[in-house]
């Protein structure tokens, strides 16, 4: 026991090392990931931009001005689009970063059975990607809200929040990843988790509408959060609730810690399984 307790507080440390040693090798990576998304299109890079434009003006319309979906009872349809908008970008990247980054290894099998390869990148580089390319849309938001309300709090507080993201995303990853090479079905698994995952997370409603059982059974979803802390940050100007920043930092811990450990754990039986 003592063992196993000992290999999964050291796991993170270890994940976190090769990330810092190979860090130009993710780097370069992460370019050729976006890059590559778009090789032989005419538009390129700017399909990065039309798409979640695109996304973004269909949910909108529907929820906003055809369901009329409000924030509150005073809050009128710009607070209701930027609360959409809030919830929304984060949970594409993390939709996004989880799928690609399921079957990572499994592209990515040459790769790992030719050379001595630091494992770990591969489900980093399909994470990171889509944070470099939905960023600008998070940042065209930090924008608007400093415009608007004059207040340069959210500066400090969204970086932190993203970087929760990333690892509590990445330990996700670091689980399906992992558990796929083992059994093929697990990418099937999560696109499915991923279809219904949004819209039992208050991203396309708000969670007033909800009944008193749901918002309890709410806190339950891991993602819950983050999103709750998204929303907060552009619509309200702060984080919300501090238990939602606690809550947050203990989903990151609990699944960057055993996902660490269980990739670290298995990552030597990848070879003989691809």
């Amino acid at each position: 026991m003592h063992k196993y307790v000992k290999e999964m507080s050291r796991a993170p440390f270890d994940v976190l090392r090769n990330f810092i040693v190979y860090r130009h090798l993710l780097l370069q990576m992460v370019v050729r990931e976006i890059k590559g998304r778009f090789v032989g299109t005419i538009g390129g890079i700017v399909w990065h931009f039309i798409n979640p434009i695109l996304m973004l003006i269909v949910y909108l319309f529907v929820f906003v001005y055809i369901f009329k979906i409000r924030v509150s009872a005073t809050g009128g349809a710009g607070a209701s689009a930027i609360y959409l908008i809030a919830g929304l970008f984060p949970w594409v990247i993390l939709a996004e970063g989880l799928s690609r980054g399921t079957v990572s290894l499994i592209e990515n099998a040459n790769l790992i059975q030719k050379t001595a390869f630091p494992n770990e990148i591969l489900p980093a580089k399909s994470l990171l990607a889509p944070f470099f390319s939905y960023g600008a849309a998070l940042l065209i938001l930090v924008i608007y809200r400093i415009v608007s309300s004059g207040s340069v709090g959210i500066i400090f507080i969204l970086p932190l929040v993203i970087i929760l993201q990333i690892f509590f995303t990445l330990g996700l990853v670091f689980l399906t990843s992992t558990v796929s090479i083992f059994f093929r079905d697990v990418m099937q698994f999560v696109n499915i988790v991923i279809n219904f995952w949004i819209y039992l997370t208050p991203i396309l409603y708000t969670v007033s509408m909800l009944p008193e059982w749901a918002r309890t059974v709410m806190y339950l979803n891991p993602l819950f959060p983050f999103i709750s802390i998204y929303q907060s940050l552009f619509v309200q100007g702060s984080w919300g609730q501090s238990s939602m920043f606690l809550l947050s930092l203990l989903w990151t811990l609990l699944f960057f810690v055993s996902g660490s450990f269980v990739f670290n754990k298995l990552k030597y039986e990848f070879t003989d399984w691809l």
